[in-house]
């Protein structure tokens, strides 16, 4: 069990963890891998448990937080290339490169380069109780408000994303509500419905990769691709379909936003009486 503890702070000490992602699921995952490996070491080989276990360990971990990573390994790595060529751009050209001058640096169109930039800024988590980001900066942002196009977006998002909670399978929904909306500790959820802390874990990180990919097909219209086996393929493709058939009554809500927040603005006379409630 100490191996496990330790394969987590050596993935903690290798990589900067986002402030996110509990260690305490880390460890249930490394915790889960401990037990496989065991059923598989061989002493007659002639490594040691630990020699043997620890880099397994440290690869369930690292897979862990990979599942909990909203971006694809492929946008991670783009980005990685796209800060290189910002730094080296920086350097060559004694202040920070313009959009055009880094998408020329990585030979792609300035619109491949800014659907890149939404990917890996859609992909950015924090607590929602945090006062400081990675980098040490406050959240200071102003509150202003919400206009009446952004209330309806946020009211359409929160309304799809209740649809796909109560779609949840199993018990996975309830596991979703009580330890992100209930503030449960996953240590009394499992002990409420009788199972080990890893059986909890599992479940949550289960059910948050079927709602990723229920708000990814219905929100955004963009399909995510079943990982697993057949039965968390067939899972996963029911899930999403009862998804979409209790959001089908209702308009689509990126067409619905996209109306709302970028539709130009009345100019003619008639069609600002109209806008203002009076007669055309």
């Amino acid at each position: 069990m100490a191996l496990a503890q330790y394969a987590v702070n050596a993935v903690a000490a290798r990589i900067s963890l986002p402030v996110h992602v509990s260690r305490e699921d880390l460890l249930s995952s490394a915790q889960v891998a401990l037990v496989e490996v065991a059923r598989r070491f061989d002493a007659s080989a002639g490594a040691t448990f630990a020699t043997y276990a620890l880099p397994r360990l440290q690869g369930a971990v690292l897979d862990e937080l990979r599942s909990g990573d909203w971006a694809s390994r492929s946008v991670r790595a783009a980005a990685r290339r796209s800060d290189a060529a910002a730094d080296a751009l920086a350097v060559r050209l004694g202040r920070p490169p313009t959009r055009a001058e880094l998408a020329a640096e990585l030979q792609v169109s300035p619109a491949e380069l800014s659907s890149l930039q939404v990917d890996v800024h859609r992909a950015v988590m924090v607590s929602i109780d945090a006062t400081v980001g990675d980098d040490g900066t406050g959240f200071d942002v102003p509150s202003t408000g919400d206009s009446p196009e952004r209330a309806l977006v946020k009211s359409e998002r929160a309304r799809h994303l209740h649809e796909a909670v109560q779609a949840l399978p199993d018990r996975l929904g309830e596991v979703v509500e009580r330890s992100f909306f209930g503030d449960e500790s996953l240590t009394d959820i499992a002990a409420d419905l009788g199972v080990t802390l890893s059986r909890v874990s599992q479940m949550r990180a289960r059910a948050l990769t079927l709602l990723h990919a229920a708000m990814s097909q219905v929100w955004e219209e963009r399909p995510v691709s079943a990982q697993g086996g057949v039965r968390a393929r067939s899972q996963q493709a029911s899930y999403v379909s009862a998804v979409v058939t209790r959001t089908a009554g209702a308009p689509p809500a990126r067409a619905v936003a996209a109306r709302a927040l970028f539709a130009p603005p009345p100019r003619t006379p008639a069609a600002l009486r109209t806008a203002f409630g009076q007669p055309a």
